[in-house]
């Protein structure tokens, strides 16, 4: 009598194999399409400070505006202590504290 069941041992590794290859390439095909942050620049920053003092952030914004003093100050530092990594956090909340405080003003100048 012949055994149908020596091959049956395969089939289970087959499936593994399979469903580990696809699990693999959705990961890899996952993390590809990741955008990075782009990089925030000094200037860009400053730009923007600029910007939120000229539309009066200091008195319409204040919390925001010095915050982003405050980071945009803080970068520098820590950019020439040679940290960089902490120093690009520090830029990249500064921009956003001072978007914010340029937008704070914009919005109270508009509802007056």
């Amino acid at each position: 009598m012949a055994d149908f069941r020596k091959g049956a041992g395969r089939l289970p590794k087959l499936i593994a194999l399979t469903l580990a290859t696809l699990l693999l390439a959705a990961l890899i095909v996952g993390c590809a399409t990741v955008t990075p942050r782009p990089e925030i620049s000094e200037s860009q920053v400053k730009k923007t400070l600029d910007a939120a003092r000229f539309s009066g952030a200091e008195l319409k914004s204040p919390y925001e505006f010095y915050s982003a003093e405050f980071y945009y100050q803080r970068a520098i530092a820590e950019r020439s202590q040679g940290n960089l990594a902490t120093a690009r956090k520090n830029l990249q909340k500064a921009y956003e504290m001072a978007r914010t405080a340029y937008e704070n003003a914009r919005k109270f100048r508009k509802a007056k």
